[in-house]
């Protein structure tokens, strides 16, 4: 025992040597923890295969592609480039194209300092994206495959130009009646109605942050009686917001070391060669912090007072543990549906919710013609079919209208109303396209041995793709690139439309 006592400042000095203090890793899939740069991107969501499926089958990088946003582009050119020098990434599948669609040959054509230039040109204008930029630019041994079934894809091409031979009409006269709608609301809904939407569109443009914006939900729902047991994630992400304000993060790591090297002090010593391997896996992020400083709390429960003598390290753990509980996608659907039940508890009469069901109808609408609809916006499209009809909301405008001494006669968009079907046609191409996504995708995957692939396609996709992929037993996580700043959606209509830069022509010239 004498021995062993005299080891004991040797081996708390092996196990704080060992450790830096780490943030929340982002995602874990079979056991290795995935964390990118925040300057790049998050990771909205992640799923791990069970059981032998793991080793069996590659992890797919699902990466949501912001078209035609140089910013998003440029952060995903980062984000791959990081992946191939941390996974080994080489494997790069899109939509857009079908088969090989390297541009590596390019990199024959001009030095670095030129192609960097030329590229980045390219990319503003949105004629590249930021996979064929990394390719052009970079000497990674990068495989880029298209995985479209180019019929369907042909398809809904057809389908948007359709779609765009109204589109801009179309907005022009959403936009007269969403006019009358804003004369409206201040007439009809109640203060709280009006504070309801007017943070809802302080969220949406970045002004008020998911924290504040989730504490205004909370408290809003604790006003109506709302059950928040509910929405076990929004509660859990309100907790994870008050503890990171409380917690003093360098406090946190200088309670951390003292309670590791007093801890040493009170473990035998298989005890500390336990601890050492932790710690050592937790550096190497092969373990993750909620099993970390789960196991911390655990080994120290019975011989520390955590809470006394180290508070800001309780404060910590329970911040991470908590945290694990939030998964952002599921997070932003009960923000979704939690709005809902405040707005539906804060109507007075049938004026405010005719005006509301207006209002919602307006802007599917108009994010469908603007090709911003989720899949959640494409459901409501479609169960709510009579409701889009705008000739079935003039009466009530124009009742109020008169009602309140409003000179402007609300008229319906009728090009919208006549072409309802091909803006449905439209979305409902662009979802049987994620089938040939799936399977195209599985015969690349099959031709090669890569542990990690890439899939980039529109966020629009992602649930389809991700129900799919957890279907056929693979794991699979969700990134999307940083942006702070809202593109050019002229730029992204254009392309769409065919029209063609320099590159694309000396290209076709060259075959």
């Amino acid at each position: 025992m004498a021995n062993n006592r005299v080891e004991w400042p040797k081996i708390s000095f092996i196990v704080m040597s060992c450790l830096s203090f780490y943030g929340i890793a982002l995602a874990s899939l079979s056991g290795k923890d995935f964390n990118i740069p925040s300057q790049y991107g998050t990771i909205k969501e992640s799923f791990s295969a069970p059981g032998a499926n793991q080793d069996a089958k590659p992890v797919i990088i699902h990466i949501q592609d912001a078209h035609c946003n140089y910013e998003a582009q440029k952060n995903m050119s980062g984000l791959l480039e990081y992946l191939v020098k941390n996974q080994n990434l080489k494997l790069i599948m899109v939509e857009g194209g079908s088969g090989d669609v390297d541009l590596s040959f390019l990199r024959g054509y001009a030095d670095k300092k030129a192609r960097v230039e030329v590229a980045d040109k390219y990319l503003k204008e949105g004629k590249i994206s930021g996979e064929e930029y990394l390719d052009i630019v970079s000497d990674y041994p990068l495989q880029l495959y298209g995985i479209e079934d180019q019929a369907l894809y042909d398809a809904h091409m057809a389908a948007f130009q359709q779609v765009d031979s109204f589109r801009e009409k179309g907005i022009k006269d959403l936009e007269s009646l969403a006019n009358i709608i804003k004369v409206l609301k201040p007439l009809i809904y109640s203060e709280e109605l009006r504070q309801l939407e007017e943070k809802k569109s302080q969220y949406d443009d970045k002004s008020l942050s998911l924290v504040e914006y989730c504490k205004y939900l909370s408290g809003m729902a604790n006003k109506k009686k709302l059950n928040l047991e509910d929405y076990p994630h929004l509660a859990a992400f309100s907790d994870v917001a008050r503890l990171e304000k409380e917690i003093s993060f360098s406090q946190a790591e200088s309670q951390r070391d003292a309670f590791i090297k007093e801890l040493a002090k009170l473990l035998d010593e298989r005890g500390v060669q336990n601890l050492i391997l932790m710690t050592q896996g937790f550096k190497a992020k092969m373990i993750t912090p909620e099993k970390y400083y789960s196991f911390l709390r655990d080994a120290g429960e019975e011989k520390l007072d955590l809470s006394r003598k180290y508070p800001q390290l309780a404060a910590y753990i329970q911040y991470v543990t908590t945290s694990k509980d939030v998964d952002v996608a599921d997070l932003l659907k009960e923000i979704s549906a939690i709005e809902e039940k405040i707005e539906d508890a804060s109507f007075s009469n049938s004026e405010q919710r005719r005006l509301a069901e207006i209002t919602k109808s307006l802007q599917i609408l108009t994010k469908a013609l603007n090709l911003e609809l989720t899949p959640e916006d494409y459901e409501y499209f479609q169960t709510n079919k009579a409701q889009l009809s705008t000739a079935s909301w003039i009466d009530f405008l124009a009742q109020n209208c008169n009602k309140y001494n409003i000179s402007i006669q609300p008229s319906a968009a009728k090009l919208i109303d006549e072409n309802l079907k091909q803006l449905e046609e439209f979305y409902k191409i662009g979802l049987e396209r994620e089938g040939a996504f799936v399977k195209n995708m599985e015969q690349k995957i099959n031709d090669s041995n890569e542990k990690t692939v890439v899939l980039i396609t529109g966020g629009f996709h992602t649930p389809g793709v991700t129900r799919m992929l957890k279907n056929k037993g693979y794991s699979y996580m969700v990134m999307t690139p940083a942006i702070t700043q809202k593109g050019d959606s002229s730029i992204y209509f254009s392309v769409l439309r065919g029209e063609k830069n320099q590159l694309e022509k000396a290209l076709n010239r060259e075959e």
